[in-house]
Parts: structure tokens; C-alpha cells; sequence
């Protein structure tokens, strides 16, 4: 009963505020590991906040593009979209993946009605041109930068108590369709609906400082701690992506992004409602002090966590900064006169 104490001061924080989750398709590939999400998503829902789910289908639509006869094509985390990758994502995505997850979430109580980005004007995307990447300069295909986001189909859901669950691809205005990023997707609605968080859920248990090392997760980063990394090297693959949906989002006036394991069946609420946290806070400023959001979320000062430490290839500022915390361990009480920052 402790537990659920501690928790009633995030709870009161959460009630009533529009979070985005979005979920990797890796991370619900399996059936048990879609189950393990759409429980802690009713969870999340019974404790009050309005919640939208975003999900990809990347190891989906690679499964069906090979059975068209072609092989995918990722750089710097993204995929090239050729005819047969797109009608691969939209088998993968809106025929079949968003089907099972409003299905699982109908199974643990919640009411989830599927929607795709093309739906209702909800996602308009410009084709992108040619880009300069780490593999030179790339035409990605039927690829798009949002350019739109009609938030009212969405609002609509949520004034009914339904969780809208959105998946691409975004329609281009002219009866076409185009595919869009689920992490750039997510950080877009979650501006459009001037949402208080973006959660990312993910196959790592947050951000890294080694991406080889899951021991070297930091608790919590501002942009430009997270801009370091990226220039240090520590961010690759799809985790660039992410740093560019994180700023995205939080420029955009989203309060707070989290970076989660979409592995650890109760990461997310670890996360969520709990001070010590799972994975990995990101805000826009460094927060040195805790947050007052009530008593019950102040007086867990002793136990929130100080700032990371970045690899050594980054300078070091003059500010304290706490060593990255293990997964799956409690985040260590601050110390004597350290900076600390609130978790909720």
C-alpha cells in the first residue's frame, strides 16, 4: 500500500492531461509483448490521463516487403519507401498490426478505436527531396515530412473517453500516400494537441551512453545534454531519429519526453508514477530543483535523481552530474549539496 501513496502525486499530476505513447513495432511484435503494452496502456487510462497511442511496424513491413521480392532499405534509421515497401507498410500498419492492438486493448478493458494517419486529414505529409545522410545523398521514395496535423478527429476520441490508436502512413493531400516516421508522427500530434508528454517506448531501456551497454542508461538529460550525445557519437540508428522527434516535440511545447523500454513489461509505469523512474526523462532546460507539483511529489525530494554523466568524449559543465543508473535499479538518492531533479 506504500507504493500506491508514493504514486497518488503523480496520479493528481497525470489526471485529466493528453500523453502520447508511442510504441515501436519491435515492441509489440509478439503477442505476449502486445499484451504486456496494452495493460500498462489501461493502467495508465484507469488512473486518468487521456491517453493516444502511435505505433510503427518496421520489422512487419521488412517481413512483407521480402515476401514482394525486395529488401528493405533502412539509412540513418529510416527507410527507403519504394511501390512494394509502401504496400508493404500499409498491409503491416493499417491492415494488420493496428487491428491486433486495438483488439489487445479491448481485452484489458480499454475502449480503442484504430485510426490511420491518412484518415480525416489527420497527418499531411510534403514529399521529402533528396537528402545528404552518413551514406551521402538519398532519395527516400514515397517518403514524407508532416507538414499538417488536424488534431480534431482526434479530440473528438478523447472527449468520448476513447483511445485513439494511429498508425501510418500520412496522406499527401491528393489521394496519395505517404510514408511517415511513427516517432516524428508521435512528436507532431503530441504538438498539435499541446500535449503535457510524449512517451517513446523502445527496444533499449532508454537513452544510452553506449548504445552496446544497457548498464550505461541516464536517468534524464535536457536538449542540449542530449545534443552532446549526438555529436559525441552515442546516438545511432533509430535512436537519432528519436533525438530528432524529443526536439521536435519539446521546441514544439511538449512539457516533457520520456525514452522507455518497450521490453520491461511495467516500464512504462515505473516510469510514469514512480520518482525513481525506468528509463530516461528529456526536457527542454536543465532542471535543477524538484518540481512542486503537491506535497505528496515534494516530499519524495530524498530519492530523486541528480543529472547524468555524458561520455568523456564531451566537455564536462560546471554542474553536478549523477553517474547513469543501471536498468532495472532504483535511481540513487542524491547526495549532499547535489542538484536534483524531479521525476513525474
Amino acid at each position: 500500500m506504500n507504493e500506491l501513496f508514493k504514486a497518488a502525486g503523480h496520479v493528481r499530476l497525470h489526471r485529466g492531461k493528453i500523453m502520447l505513447i508511442k510504441a515501436g513495432g519491435g515492441t509489440i511484435a509478439k503477442p505476449g509483448a502486445m499484451r504486456q503494452f496494452a495493460r500498462q496502456v489501461s493502467v495508465v487510462h484507469a488512473l486518468g490521463a487521456r491517453v493516444i497511442v502511435v505505433h510503427g511496424g518496421g520489422p512487419q513491413t521488412d517481413t512483407l516487403q521480402r515476401l514482394l521480392g525486395e529488401e528493405p532499405r533502412m539509412v540513418d534509421g529510416r527507410r527507403v519507401t519504394t511501390g512494394n515497401a509502401m504496400r508493404a507498410l500499409r498491409m503491416a500498419t493499417a491492415g494488420e498490426l493496428n487491428g491486433e492492438l486495438v483488439a489487445a486493448l479491448d481485452a484489458e478493458g480499454v475502449p480503442a478505436v484504430g485510426v490511420s494517419g491518412a484518415s480525416a486529414g489527420l497527418l499531411v505529409a510534403s514529399r521529402r527531396p533528396p537528402m545528404q545522410t552518413t551514406a551521402g545523398q538519398v532519395d527516400f521514395g514515397l517518403v514524407g515530412d508532416i507538414r499538417a496535423v488536424d488534431p480534431k478527429p482526434l479530440m473528438a476520441l478523447l472527449d468520448k473517453d476513447l483511445i485513439p490508436v494511429v498508425c501510418p502512413p500520412a496522406g499527401d493531400g491528393q489521394g496519395g500516400f505517404l510514408n511517415v516516421n511513427a516517432d516524428l508522427a508521435a512528436a507532431s500530434i503530441a504538438v498539435a494537441l499541446k500535449a503535457a508528454k510524449l512517451v517513446l517506448m523502445t527496444g533499449a531501456p532508454g537513452v544510452l551512453t553506449n548504445p552496446e551497454d544497457p548498464q550505461s542508461l541516464l536517468s534524464a538529460l535536457s536538449l542540449a545534454e542530449l545534443d552532446a550525445l549526438e555529436e559525441a557519437g552515442s546516438l545511432r540508428g533509430g535512436m537519432r531519429v528519436k533525438a530528432a522527434a524529443i526536439r521536435a516535440a519539446l521546441y514544439g511545447g511538449v512539457g516533457r519526453v520520456h525514452v522507455v523500454s518497450g521490453v520491461d513489461g511495467v516500464a512504462l509505469l515505473q516510469e510514469l508514477y514512480t520518482n525513481h523512474g525506468a528509463g530516461t526523462l528529456v526536457t527542454k532546460e536543465k532542471e535543477l530543483a524538484p518540481m512542486k507539483a503537491d506535497a505528496d511529489t515534494a516530499k519524495d525530494a530524498s530519492k530523486l535523481a541528480a543529472p547524468p554523466v555524458l561520455p568523456a568524449s564531451v566537455e564536462p559543465k560546471p554542474t553536478a552530474r549523477a553517474a547513469s543508473k543501471p536498468r532495472g535499479k532504483q535511481r540513487p538518492a542524491a547526495t549532499a549539496g547535489a542538484t536534483v531533479r524531479k521525476r513525474s
